[in-house]
């Protein structure tokens, strides 16, 4: 009986040997935004991505400026690294750099004058109902908090729900302020507010002519919520983000959103939470971005790394157990009604 167990012990030691994948830093550095499988997919046991859609994938904008953009300064704007990790092999590094504008003209030079950088990945597909979304981020010392700039505070978003619908902005972002550390802000919460002609200040990311009449949905109002000081958000350190979002248009009553910040219960709302249909538009769903998006005109450089990015219609399919926390004891966490520190009505925008 113990030859046997030697022998198993064997056949263990020389499947791990031969079929485990070496992390191969070539492979690494080839790994990048323009996959649609964002170059995860070839590590066997990792936990960077989970619950996502494979067979749908990952998609960027401005996928041929940013190739350029890559090439002409010999730089890697999104790609996967073997070091730090939140857990597993695995994890994303994402920059943002001050210089130039390598995004495609519409994001580059809006018809509003605004100038946004982007380097994300978003889902290629949308969901709705009941969802759990997990993502680790960790915050490198070379990250730029952007300093009050002509009146004005640049402050970059590193997850976004967007709607699936171009002429709707995002129902949800996560941004590092610097005035108020991670900031939740909510622009779904009142619907849209709607414009004859359109406004090309209300919704400058929609469309790509000046006046363009589908810029009639604006976000009627956007609740800003503060999940944790900046005083307390340290670099080269890890915060993990559950997210649960019931998107529900049918039934705002059943709409909410919470968020737990490193196993804490920091968010709770429950209010509308996707776009309700607009003048024939019923496919508006959501979908997730991730990775660094923001003003332009600031000049400043943004990095961080991303982990565990995972999603599922339970708590359990994020896989919590891997970083320390458990889902009965998140669950039970009950905060009462958040309130936002700040709320911008946008009714001036129907007054112009």
């Amino acid at each position: 009986m113990k030859s046997h167990h030697n022998l198993v012990k064997i056949v263990l030691i020389l499947f791990i040997t031969f079929f485990t994948p070496i992390i191969d830093e070539n492979s690494l550095q080839a790994s990048d935004l323009f996959k649609k499988n964002l170059g995860i997919a070839t590590w066997a046991n990792d936990t960077t991505l989970s619950g996502w859609r494979n067979n749908l994938g990952w998609k960027t904008h401005s996928k041929q400026y940013m190739k350029k953009y890559e090439i002409e300064n010999n730089i890697k704007l999104f790609q996967v690294v073997s070091e730090p990790t939140r857990y597993g092999n695995t994890s994303f590094f994402i920059q943002a750099p001050g210089d130039g504008c390598y995004n495609r003209p519409s994001d580059c030079n809006r018809v509003n004058g605004e100038s946004q950088k982007r380097v994300e990945a978003k889902t290629n597909y949308g969901f709705e109902g009941n969802v759990w979304v997990s993502i680790s981020i960790n915050i490198p010392a070379e990250y730029h908090f952007s300093d009050i700039y002509n009146g004005g505070h640049f402050n970059k978003s590193f997850v976004q729900f967007h709607s699936t619908e171009s002429y709707f902005g995002p129902m949800f972002m996560l941004k590092i302020s610097d005035e108020n550390g991670f900031v939740w802000v909510h622009e779904s919460a009142g619907g849209h507010l709607l414009i004859p002609g359109g406004n090309d200040d209300c919704a400058s990311g929609a469309g790509t002519e000046i006046n363009d009449p589908k810029r009639m949905f604006c976000e009627a109002r956007a609740d800003f919520y503060q999940l944790m000081p900046i005083s307390e958000i340290k670099r080269n350190q890890w915060y993990d983000f559950v997210f649960n979002i019931n998107f529900d248009k049918n039934d705002i009553s059943k709409a909410y959103h919470k968020i737990w910040l490193n196993g804490q219960l920091v968010h709770q709302k429950y209010n509308q939470t996707l776009w309700l249909d607009q003048n024939g538009i019923k496919e508006n769903l959501a979908n997730f971005n991730f990775g660094i998006y923001g003003s332009q005109r600031d000049r400043t450089y943004q990095s961080l790394y991303a982990d565990e990015i995972h999603f599922g219609r339970t708590c359990h399919a994020l896989l919590l157990e891997n970083i320390g926390y458990r889902c009965d004891e998140l669950s039970s966490q009950d905060i009462g009604k958040s309130n936002p520190f700040y709320i911008d009505f946008r009714d001036y925008y129907a007054k112009d």
